[in-house]
């Protein structure tokens, strides 16, 4: 009888066990995907970013502002 407690025991001890380890891959993988979705909006914010800084850039330039050689390198930092 005492046996039978024990296995009942380990079992609901192992069956929590796996329901943790369930939950924390779940969560793993929900993180990840949320992290890949903010990588994502990230990356076509910057190119917003970078395109609107060239346009500025252009803007100075055909305004004499910048002559050619400051013009492309300052658009040489920008796209790297």
């Amino acid at each position: 009888m005492i046996s039978w407690i024990i296995y009942l025991i380990v079992t609901l001890i192992l069956c929590f066990i796996l329901y943790i380890g369930s939950q924390g891959i779940s969560r793993g993988l929900e993180a990840k995907n949320n992290n890949k979705k903010d990588f994502i909006k990230l990356k076509k914010n910057s190119n917003k970013t970078i395109s609107n800084e060239i346009k500025r850039l252009k803007k100075l330039h055909d305004e004499g502002v910048l002559s050619n050689k400051e013009f492309e390198i300052a658009k040489k930092k920008i796209l790297s």
